[in-house]
């Protein structure tokens, strides 16, 4: 029979293992802990995998243009990773007021020969102090400033990229549109290939084979349309309708168009380029700065408490410390710092000017392709009726030409109308009188967009608790 001996340890041995225990067996072993995670991945993995094998539907989306908007300003990704930089922004601002109050750390602190470590605990060190982390406060206002303009950034870059996604989901109403327009015609050019009766096996297959083929590459833009839909609302829909109902009309007669008017053309963009301009500003006048002397008021405060030093808290004992620094450029690294940056300010304001230029060319461009689009759709309509009458009324002889033809007809027509889409996206982009009424919903929204993402940060799935139930072992 196997015997135990228990040995008696020492005190001191005993306060150590009391110590270093609780911090090495709190955690689950490495393989459960990978087991468990691996288990909650496959679950989610297992169940795409059913919903697919048993032809389930990931849900529907049947709205229209105002509910898309709706939804779009809260579940849209661009648009929330957006609202993330105005709120980082605000924080900043708020946080040069916030490092005016003083920080407290509480510490506790012994030390002790390893034969008398059964006293570790006793005649500790126990202090607290107060700390002001005010940096160099002859600094503040430039702080303040620097702060308040990258807010304004934020919040302006915000909107633009709220025209960009309004604009996206104007697209995605328009693609629709578009998608049924093509499949109108495949049933069209169905319809014919049916009726045809006068005419040879081989080419009926023939025919039948480069409907198929396009029929599926229909297929496959509706399933590309599909996901493109649930990205931009973060989801995933098997069952789409965007209903056209009190879509916004963004046609725009050319001759009207006069992009002279900055205070309705393009004013928002201005206003960002302006910002770009006053920070390549910033930028040079801090280096000429380098060469003055830097003056620094920093604060000190004193220990609230200590009970080894006897010291007590005294507001009297708060120390300002104020220092004049002048670093003088002897090896000419400001100078040279300067000179790079003129000789680099021409290439950059060519490429500002060049950018500039380049914007206002495709202003003028789209305008033009515009006039010319609208009058080639024009004469193609003339044509669409005059071949369908001529098929009606028997005078096209050649079935296989007159499906090949209409086919033809109608992706020219999809394609003008796209090309359409996109220029007067690009004018709508840059139009303030459009974007009025839709960034007044936005910015009302804010809050709501504001309360949900405290809501989802307060979630039980991210409390502290939640966190440490997945590390912690269970107890036997």
């Amino acid at each position: 029979m196997l015997k135990l001996k228990l040995i008696a340890l020492p005190s001191h041995l005993i306060t150590l293992t009391i110590i270093i225990l609780p911090s090495c067996i709190w955690m689950k072993p490495v393989d459960e802990r990978i087991s468990e995670a691996r288990n909650q991945v496959a679950d989610k993995y297992i169940k795409q995998i059913r919903l697919h094998q048993e032809g389930g539907s990931r849900g529907k989306l049947n709205i229209t243009w105002q509910q898309g908007l709706e939804k779009m300003y809260l579940s849209n990704p661009d648009l929330i990773r957006a609202d993330h930089r105005i709120l980082d922004a605000q924080y900043q601002q708020k946080q040069v007021w916030r490092n005016m109050i003083p920080g407290l750390t509480v510490g506790v602190s012994n030390s002790t020969l390893i034969k008398n470590v059964d006293d570790i605990l006793s005649n500790s060190s126990f202090r607290i102090n107060s700390f002001i982390s005010l940096g160099n406060l002859l600094k503040l206002p430039t702080t303040i400033y620097t702060n308040k303009l990258t807010y304004i950034g934020s919040a302006l870059q915000a909107e633009n990229t709220m025209r960009q996604q309004v604009i996206a989901l104007y697209r995605l109403f328009q693609e629709q549109r578009l998608h049924r327009i093509e499949k109108k015609a495949l049933d069209l050019e169905a319809q014919l290939i049916k009726s045809i009766s006068n005419t040879d096996d081989s080419e009926i297959v023939e025919m039948k084979l480069k409907h198929k083929n396009a029929y599926e590459k229909w297929e496959e833009n509706i399933a590309k349309w599909k996901i493109k839909v649930g990205d931009f609302f973060m989801a995933g829909y098997e069952d789409i309708y965007l209903n056209p109902k009190n879509i916004p009309d963004i046609i725009y007669n050319p001759d009207s168009l006069d992009f002279s008017d900055t205070n309705r053309w393009g004013l928002l963009q201005l206003n960002l380029l302006a910002l770009e301009t006053i920070a390549d500003d910033g930028r040079i006048l801090n280096t000429y700065l380098r060469y003055l002397p830097t003056a620094n008021l920093s604060v000190t405060a004193p220990p609230l408490y200590s009970n080894t030093s006897g010291q007590s808290f005294d507001p009297a004992n708060t120390r300002l410390n104020p220092s004049l620094n002048w670093s003088l450029d002897t090896r000419g690294y400001i100078g040279k710092q300067l000179d790079r940056i003129k000789r680099e300010e021409p290439l950059k304001q060519w490429r500002k000017d060049k950018r500039t230029r380049e914007e206002v060319k495709k202003l003028f461009d789209g305008k033009r392709l515009l006039i010319e689009s609208r009058k080639e759709r024009n004469k193609l309509k003339a044509a669409m009726e005059v071949y369908k009458t001529a098929v009606r009324s028997g005078l096209v002889k050649d079935p296989e030409k007159a499906v090949q033809t209409m086919r033809k007809l109608k992706e020219k027509e999809v394609r003008l109308m796209a090309k359409e889409i996109e220029i007067s996206s690009a004018f709508w982009l840059i139009d303030e009188n459009r974007w009025r009424p839709i960034t007044k919903r936005w910015l009302q929204t804010r809050k709501q967009r504001t309360a949900n993402r405290k809501q989802h940060a307060a979630s039980k799935k991210l409390k502290f608790s939640t966190q440490l139930k997945k590390w912690v072992g269970k107890k036997e």
